[in-house]
């Protein structure tokens, strides 16, 4: 917020389920933005790839059990964060609908992804929320998942183990 108020935005912020919300208005932050797509788009690095996400689930996202999706009136934020569901494997589908505001018609971008996402070593607040603990520590032992043996068979396990 510091950085916000140096280069002259006041933000607005609010805090909600612990999350804190920051929100202003500025054509000059708009074109900042724009202007850095292109290193966006072309960023190959998974870290990177997993906190764009993270972050854009976290801004632009809905979160429920088995359903994870993400809205943006911008399609070309869609497919940028697509193609970074592409590189790391997970399944995804695009589709637009019509939604009004204000006596206005608005055509609405949204992409629903896979809730294997959940098992990355993400850091977005609400799919932790919703899913109990997938941030970092979690997910990196769900990924290591151990060899159980039930009734002597072998299964993997699904659940992550407590140290």
């Amino acid at each position: 917020m510091i950085i916000l108020k140096k280069i002259g935005i006041n933000p607005y912020t609010m805090n909600h389920h612990g999350c804190l919300i920051i929100r202003f208005n500025s054509k000059e932050f708009f074109k900042f933005i724009k202007d850095e797509m292109t290193k966006v788009k072309n960023n190959k690095d998974k870290d990177f790839m997993i906190g764009f996400i993270s972050g854009f689930i976290d801004s632009d996202g809905y979160v429920s059990y088995g359903n994870i999706v993400v809205t943006n009136i911008k399609k070309e934020i869609i497919d940028v964060t697509n193609n970074f569901y592409k590189k790391l494997k997970i399944k995804t589908k695009i589709w637009s609908q019509n939604t009004f505001f204000k006596g206005k018609v608005f055509n609405i971008w949204r992409l629903r992804i896979g809730t294997s996402f959940k098992y990355e070593k993400h850091y977005s607040q609400k799919l932790n929320r919703i899913y109990g603990g997938a941030l970092p520590i979690i997910a990196s032992i769900h990924s290591k998942m151990d060899d159980t043996y039930k009734g002597g068979v072998a299964r993997k396990s699904r659940r992550a183990h407590n140290p």
